[in-house]
């Protein structure tokens, strides 16, 4: 048991190191988290409104865009910005409110690593899969401020990169959830094999050690 679940660390570890980007470019990280802010405002993003933000042209833009993995970006029937990387304007089994902005999550570690990003504290509402019980998790950028019930933690897969360029969420972003504690992780009977837990002090750790490799040549603070 221990064996299985130390493996399952480390392969959601290795997850986090690994890219779905071929190339990580200062220009795409600034983009990313450009894209990232206008869409935490609750509207969705258009190409323009990314171009004055990043401080260049739509045709630039739309070049960005096009190296953005498919898997991790939804446009509306106009074009413009929907979700991107985890962050959602349609609804999901995660509800993220950040400011006045009513907002949503693929999965609830995207709502770990989202307010260092955004700049600014938010509330994660969720439901355990195996209780039904509501969570509700109080953020601070890079900070988990308090949780109801203290006890959450937060299940763990490591999905390799051609699965989660597939389809992020089927092989992620669906696996990672809040449970109340990790009895009712235990006792839940969908449970993968290969799914682990972590305390969500454990899980705030991996979202900041994420932002880092994600953006490293970007001040997030800034």
């Amino acid at each position: 048991m221990t064996t299985r679940v130390g493996n399952t660390r480390d392969a959601f570890v290795r997850y986090l190191e690994q890219s779905l980007l071929a190339v990580n470019t200062s220009e795409l990280q600034r983009v990313s988290i450009a894209l990232y802010r206008l869409l935490g405002r609750g509207l969705p993003v258009t190409r323009e409104q990314l171009a004055k933000a990043c401080g260049c042209s739509q045709e630039r833009i739309g070049q960005l865009l096009d190296q953005l993995p498919l898997t991790g970006l939804d446009l509306d029937a106009s074009g413009a910005v929907k979700a991107f990387g985890g962050l959602s304007l349609e609804p999901t089994r995660h509800k993220f409110v950040a400011g006045e902005a009513e907002l949503h999550t693929w999965c609830v570690f995207d709502a770990l690593f989202l307010p260092e990003i955004l700049g600014k504290p938010a509330r994660l509402e969720t439901h355990c899969p195996a209780s039904g019980a509501e969570l509700i998790v109080e953020l601070s950028p890079g900070e988990v401020r308090a949780a109801r019930p203290p006890d959450t933690v937060m299940s763990i897969v490591g999905p390799d990169r051609e699965a989660c360029c597939a389809n992020l969420r089927k092989a992620f972003c669906d696996k990672v959830s809040l449970f109340k504690d990790s009895q009712a992780f235990k006792a839940w009977p969908h449970r993968p094999e290969d799914m682990g837990c972590v305390t969500l002090a454990e899980a705030q750790d991996f979202a900041r050690r994420r932002n880092v490799l994600r953006y490293p040549d970007v001040q997030l603070g800034a």
